[in-house]
């Protein structure tokens, strides 16, 4: 009877501890900080039209605008495949909120950043019918004391045109 429930207890344990290493990798995944808000697109078929690809970073963090103010930060880029028939034509990023360092040594130093969530306009022409809008963005995180390694977030929007 004894080695039947340290049997259990052992199936049991390692259960919780396989959970938990699941849960930490879906945590882990979602560490980016930054997530695309936009999942599809609706638009006229054969002629230019302006969309809008909404993000949204995390909060206590920030990203760098697409331009910075200093030349070593690393700028946020979106970048979109032309692979399905899509046509991109242009990109214009939001403009960026001033967002001033706390850090020691860096104090009063002001930074371009993008908070909370961002839209990037996006000049397009799509085919007729429905098809994947697919690139990535490419940005560096950080919260109030540290960056993280750069990161590149792949994009796939299902985008159809009428």
């Amino acid at each position: 009877m004894r080695l039947g429930l340290v049997g259990i207890g052992l199936v049991l344990g390692v259960s919780v501890c396989a959970q938990m290493q699941l849960g930490d990798a879906r945590s882990a995944a979602h560490k980016g900080h930054v997530v695309l808000l936009t999942e599809s697109l609706s638009v006229d078929a054969g002629k230019p039209q302006v969309v809008e690809l909404a993000f949204r970073v995390d909060q206590g963090f920030h990203v760098n605008s697409h331009a910075p103010k200093d030349e070593l930060l690393i700028p946020t880029v979106l970048t979109l495949d032309s692979a399905n028939g899509e046509k991109v034509l242009s990109e214009d990023y939001q403009k960026g909120s001033e967002f001033r360092l706390s850090a020691a040594g860096a104090q009063g130093e002001t930074l371009d950043v993008y908070q909370g969530e961002f839209r990037v306009s996006v000049r397009l022409v799509v085919p007729k019918g429905a098809s994947n809008l697919t690139g990535s963005l490419r940005y560096q995180a950080c919260d109030s004391a540290a960056c993280f390694p750069p990161k590149t977030l792949p994009i796939t929007i299902v985008v159809t045109g009428k």
